[in-house]
């Protein structure tokens, strides 16, 4: 494609997504969207962790990408990471032994599976129960945030970034999983400049970081997995 027309298009995504998402925050204002996840059973099993509906929620795939945004979110003093899941941005967090972490955990189960395998005995983790929109009041501000939640939207997202100014201390990292419209590679660049754009208006500067994925994605990864939540070559963290 041209670059000039790719340009315009990407301009006209973006745009359109600032409108749509106006006009969405003015009709839905419940945040409720993760309200039938955390009531639903979940499966876990040794690559992947499942909802009822054969969706995954997280799969062991996604291990290097998690060790890449612990990475760059751990430069030492205080964690926070929304969305435990599998655990696997937790353990890699863990590896570079910060002052404390703390992990906020909606899903009853997921709560369970933590409290189970040890997670409420490290000596440097702190456990949150609930919805991050519920426990706002206990968090603290933090040096690094991870957040990667199930069940919510980008208008979740959106809200969650109007609270950096308050959680992320001047001169933290913050990160999130970016799977928006990880099935599209069109909407994905508009997502990517669409969350770019709005962290900058709130005074952020941002970087997105080219990761391949391809490799490790063959079709025997998403045996069982009713939806392939993502389809693209490159992962931009």
């Amino acid at each position: 494609m041209d670059s000039e027309a790719f340009e315009v298009l990407l301009n006209a995504g973006i745009q359109a997504e600032l409108i749509l998402g106006t006009i969405t925050r003015k009709a839905n204002k419940n945040g409720d969207s993760d309200e039938d996840y955390l009531g639903d059973r979940i499966t876990f099993s040794e690559d992947k962790l499942m909802d009822s509906n054969s969706k995954a929620i997280m799969m062991a795939w996604e291990k290097p990408l998690m060790e890449a945004h612990a990475k760059a979110v751990c430069s030492g003093g205080h964690i926070l990471n929304i969305g435990f899941g599998m655990g696997l941005v937790d353990t890699a967090i863990q590896q570079y032994k910060p002052a404390t972490h703390t992990i906020i955990e909606a899903h009853p189960e997921v709560y369970n599976r933590m409290l189970h395998t040890g997670w409420g005995e490290k000596d440097n983790v702190k456990i949150i129960f609930g919805r991050w929109q519920d426990v706002l009041p206990q968090l603290e501000s933090y040096d690094g945030i991870f957040f990667d939640t199930y069940g919510e939207y980008y208008e979740d997202l959106r809200e969650f970034h109007q609270h950096l100014p308050t959680l992320l201390k001047p001169g933290g990292i913050y990160s999130f999983f970016n799977g928006l419209c990880g099935g599209n590679a069109f909407f994905h660049v508009v997502y990517c400049h669409l969350v770019s754009l709005e962290l900058e208006n709130l005074g952020y500067s941002t970087q997105l970081i080219p990761l391949p994925v391809k490799d490790c994605l063959g079709e025997e990864v998403w045996e069982g997995v009713k939806h392939k939540y993502w389809k693209l070559d490159t992962y931009y963290l």
